[in-house]
């Protein structure tokens, strides 16, 4: 169950930088995403820092689950974390489908790519041996 508590450690750090990024400095990631400037104002600004808290409260789910003992609630875990990671990778290619118009971001895609291979490991090591 090492392996398991010590990959968890991944989704606690990446939750808590981009949470607190987004909540402290929500217009700067919005650029890095390549947000245009005309579409950056209030209303999207409030909503991402939204989606900030929701990734830090994520980020301490993550590090209570590194607490588990029960091997059987450790491969649930693992498959919960899993999951989101396929969601936020999806989510990044269906964006760049769909919203970008086939103009691939590719800062967003990079990251997509990597939460859908962090999808696969958390998911080929869920169960503790």
């Amino acid at each position: 169950m090492k392996l398991q508590k010590n990959l968890l450690l991944i989704p606690v750090v990446v939750a808590g930088v981009w949470g607190l990024f987004g909540l402290f400095a929500p217009e700067a990631l919005m650029k890095l995403l390549n947000t245009p400037s005309e579409s950056i104002n209030p209303s999207l600004i409030s909503t991402h820092m939204s989606l900030a808290i929701a990734q830090i409260c994520l980020g301490i789910f993550a590090f209570w689950m590194r607490s588990l003992t029960d091997k059987k609630a450790m491969s649930g875990a693992m498959s919960v974390v899993a999951l989101v990671f396929l969601l936020f990778g999806l989510e990044g290619v269906l964006v760049n489908l769909i919203v970008e118009g086939y103009a691939w971001n590719m800062f967003l895609l990079i990251q997509s790519i990597v939460f859908i291979v962090l999808a696969v490991i958390f998911f080929m090591k869920r169960n503790p041996k």
